[in-house]
């Protein structure tokens, strides 16, 4: 089972904007497939920071981070292959 199958579309991602597991995972599917589209399409992220990556959540806050969701998606083919 992958992380995308693992988290409920209600999970929290971001608590400073309040953005959901299903917020961002819209916003993988129409396009925003690097860290500063999905930011900009869905404000995760662009508050405290913690939920961007491990290397920005130290104290592990957050159970899943933006780039990880991005690396499974794109795993999952949910993002065009880059050129």
């Amino acid at each position: 089972m992958s992380v995308l199958e693992e988290v409920e579309d209600i999970y929290v991602v971001c608590e400073c904007m309040d953005v959901k597991y299903g917020e961002i995972l819209k916003a993988i599917k129409e396009g925003n497939c690097d860290l500063e589209s999905l930011m900009d399409a869905t404000d995760a992220g662009t508050a405290c920071g913690k939920c961007r990556s491990r290397e920005d959540d130290p104290d592990e806050e957050r159970a899943i981070h933006l780039d990880e969701i991005l690396v499974a998606a794109k795993g999952q083919g949910l993002c065009p292959e880059e050129k």
